[in-house]
């Protein structure tokens, strides 16, 4: 790295951040989809000092070599999340191991800071297919937990579902943030890795987010009650929707709704001119969710895998 200039993220790096988060998902034959504004609403919400929880690389000729950050827990979780990456070129040059360590120095000077007598974990993310990075995650003594799907479906000629009975649909309107938040820390409560966030944080990071797409968002009321809901996404690619959050909350389980949920949104879509959607799951969901969009028709497209390291007092 000594050719190399070290620093730190400011809000005019997002768009670089961006391409090389792309890059990154692109080698390891994931579908790129990060945007500045997305990058920019991630580092607002979830990296609480930039200036100690983010390095950036950068060659002498300003390109973007890599970038990392440790990002904050929610007041009540106790595990700290890392993300980032070393762009293709820059690779096998040592960098990745590098920011690693560091990264990890920085999650347990953090834990030591907030909570040294208690058992907090690192989690950090790759495609399956990057070896490169799994390789890494193993060398500093880290264990894969847990497995994801991407998984993409056509939003043609998709069969009705029909909707349980004593439900109705409606569009999202901001009237229903308050709402849907607390639907929302209730439907995924029970998910792993989920961590409970304030309104204003979570609502930057969906429903106010630039890339939300309330007319293609669907809630699912009984009464005066949200039963379940879809949130949807323009994708960076403009013929896909990326559906961002589905869920259903306990009492509406194992009724059919997620999969109503699902038909609705790929057939206005469909009408919107998407030609495809795409999302994210859980491979061990609990709740039987890859079952659900399976049947829908969704396939997978690539895998992502969790890995972990606990931090001792």
């Amino acid at each position: 790295m000594n050719d190399l200039v070290t620093g730190t993220y400011g809000d005019g790096d997002a768009a670089a951040v961006a391409d090389l988060i792309n890059a990154v998902e692109a080698h390891a034959g994931g579908h790129a989809n990060a945007t500045a504004s997305r990058v920019t609403e991630f580092m607002s919400q979830l990296v609480r000092d930039p200036a100690r929880d983010t390095r950036l690389v950068l060659t002498g000729d300003g390109e973007l070599a890599a970038v990392v950050m440790v990002t904050a827990p929610s007041p009540d979780a106790t595990v700290i999340r890392l993300g980032g990456g070393v762009h293709p070129r820059w690779r096998s040059r040592g960098l990745g191991r590098e920011l690693l360590r560091w990264q990890l120095d920085r999650a347990r000077e953090i834990h030591r800071s907030v909570a040294p007598d208690a058992v907090w974990e690192v989690h950090a993310g790759a495609m399956v297919a990057d070896e490169q990075t799994t390789r890494l995650f193993e060398r500093f003594g880290m264990s894969p937990v847990r497995y994801w799907f991407d998984m993409v479906a056509p939003t043609a000629g998709v069969p009705a579902v029909a909707l349980p009975d004593g439900l109705r649909l409606v569009g999202y309107t901001a009237e229903h943030e308050i709402a849907l938040h607390g639907a929302h820390m209730d439907a995924f409560a029970d998910h792993w890795g989920f961590e409970h966030r304030p309104l204003e944080s979570w609502a930057v990071l969906t429903v106010r987010s630039e890339r939300f797409a309330p007319e293609l968002s669907l809630l699912a009321f009984d009464g005066d009650e949200i039963a379940g809901y879809l949130l949807g996404y323009r994708d960076a690619d403009p013929q896909r929707l990326y559906i961002g959050q589905v869920g259903v909350r306990k009492p509406w389980r194992r009724r059919g709704l997620a999969a109503a949920l699902l038909t609705e949104a790929l057939t206005a879509a469909a009408d919107a001119g998407r030609t495809h959607a795409a999302l994210g799951v859980d491979a061990a969901s609990s709740t039987g969710a890859v079952g659900v969009y399976e049947r829908a028709g969704f396939t997978v497209e690539s895998r992502a895998v969790t890995y972990s390291l606990a931090l001792l007092s």
